[in-house]
């Protein structure tokens, strides 16, 4: 394709618009777009590609499109257009993933006909829920998947963090898998909603079934777990009972806070990953499903198995994949975003229609979310609840989460190189927090690697701490 030619009035309304704005509508589309030169060199792509591939932007501008994706894509597609000078539709399989994609590469041709640019355009390959369709069913379907593309009835996946879309590629390419997988992290990250995004790509047709193994007293589990026979036992129902391993057969069992399953137990369980089958209690008969265990749990699970509080066998066979989501705090980047998801969400439940003041949004980034993304959700529940009028401002939130915003020093009381040091700080710490390696921030900042190292040092002690932790 060639240039555009517009008449000359429209021409003039096109160069008239801010760059800014043009750039916003780039980097919050959500496919991908993404531009290569005529030599196949990466000039532009938007935030999109981090869904796609678990890289960020900056790990792909200036970088030769064959070098980065030589081997993961197939087939190569940029070839073609080059080629052919024309528009190329692509249905390509990115490898890493296991995941189709659907992309339009558009040649832009100068007045010799020779190309300047290919713009590519990535989606993926079928969307399966429509907000809005001419079709009654297909609108009946969109109202019970509100608000994403992603099978989820909760949350969809929300996140600009690279390293939280490494986990979820790493996921997604074990779901469709038998691994047992085993989710580790602090109390509130999510491992209950990344459970169920697991086993709704792993394309099991039975039933995904959460258990709290703190739950349910101990003398009840087991018989919740494995269900009973007809009269195993007093009081017990003379039909007997189906546990919760049948009712997952053929589809998944989330165990939650796993290292509290009491020891006699982890034995049983472990027969039932191992070979699939169980004995119902007070049962003679063993009893073989289909099913898929992931497990769940915020405590330090290799003490437990040094302490002998859980068994080594058991352990190693949960954890054949195991990953840990990280906290909220060290999500930063996910903060707006999910702030905005969760005031739509509630905003939509309540038939409220309340926003954020910049000074709220400023103290959600300072604020350390000891709870994760639980609190930051249960918290903006209340909120929306309890706030007269639209605006919810400061002295709605929580004293806690004052308090630790208030502990944060007022800069205007600093001389000027006080301020111009502390700005100098917030700036390197913002980088570093977002880049994570030296490497990156350097790039960011635009200075050597060596003085980026100095200024991290000096700057980032305690962000260096909680990414070797």
């Amino acid at each position: 394709m060639k240039k555009s030619d517009h008449d000359p009035e429209y021409s003039a309304y096109l160069n008239s618009l801010p760059r800014e704005m043009l750039l916003s509508i780039l980097e919050n589309c959500y496919n991908e777009i993404f531009v290569n030169d005529r030599d196949g060199r990466i000039v532009y792509v938007n935030p999109a590609c981090i869904r796609h591939y678990g890289l960020k932007p900056e790990d792909l501008v200036h970088a030769k499109n064959a070098d980065v994706f030589q081997g993961n894509w197939t087939p190569m597609a940029l070839d073609y257009a080059i080629d052919e000078k024309r528009i190329i539709f692509a249905k390509q399989r990115f490898i890493p993933a296991g995941e189709e994609l659907v992309t339009i590469l558009t040649p832009v041709l100068d007045e010799a006909g020779n190309i300047e640019l290919i713009i590519g355009n990535v989606q993926e390959n079928e969307i399966t829920h429509w907000d809005v369709s001419y079709k009654d069913d297909d609108l009946k379907t969109s109202r019970r998947h509100k608000s994403s593309h992603f099978n989820s009835n909760e949350t969809p996946i929300i996140s600009r963090s690279f390293n939280y879309w490494k986990i979820i590629t790493e996921l997604k390419q074990v779901s469709d898998s038998t691994i047992p997988v085993l989710l580790l992290g602090e109390s509130g990250t999510g491992k209950t909603y990344v459970a169920e995004y697991i086993h709704e790509n792993s394309g099991r047709d039975g039933l995904f079934i959460t258990l709290n193994c703190t739950a349910i007293p101990e003398s009840l589990l087991e018989s919740e777990l494995f269900g009973y026979a007809p009269g195993a036992f007093t009081g017990a129902s003379s039909k007997g009972k189906i546990g919760l391993i049948e009712m997952a057969s053929n589809g998944t069992l989330f165990l939650d806070e796993i290292g509290d399953l009491p020891l006699y137990l982890q034995a049983k369980l472990l027969d039932v990953l191992e070979n699939q089958r169980y004995i119902p209690v007070g049962g003679t008969k063993m009893e073989y499903v289909n099913i898929r265990i992931i497990t769940a749990t915020n405590k330090d699970i290799d003490t437990l198995v040094k302490e002998g509080k859980f068994r080594e066998d058991l352990y190693w066979r949960i954890s054949t994949f195991n990953t840990i989501l990280p906290p909220l705090r060290k999500r930063r980047d996910d903060i707006l975003p999910l702030s905005n998801f969760f005031l739509k969400l509630f905003n939509e439940k309540y038939e409220k229609n309340k926003t954020f003041s910049q000074e709220v949004l400023s103290a959600f980034m300072r604020y350390s979310w000891p709870g994760n993304v639980r609190q930051l959700k249960n918290m903006i529940e209340r909120l929306v609840v309890v706030t007269m009028g639209n605006i919810i401002d400061l002295q709605k939130l929580p004293e806690t989460m004052l308090r630790e915003n208030h502990n944060t020093p007022d800069n205007s009381a600093l001389t000027l190189d006080e301020r111009v040091e502390a700005l100098k700080k917030d700036i390197v710490r913002d980088a570093y927090r977002k880049n994570q390696t030296v490497r990156r921030a350097a790039a960011a900042l635009g200075i050597t690697a060596s003085k980026a190292q100095r200024l991290i040092k000096e700057y980032c002690g305690d962000l260096q701490k909680e990414n070797e932790g």
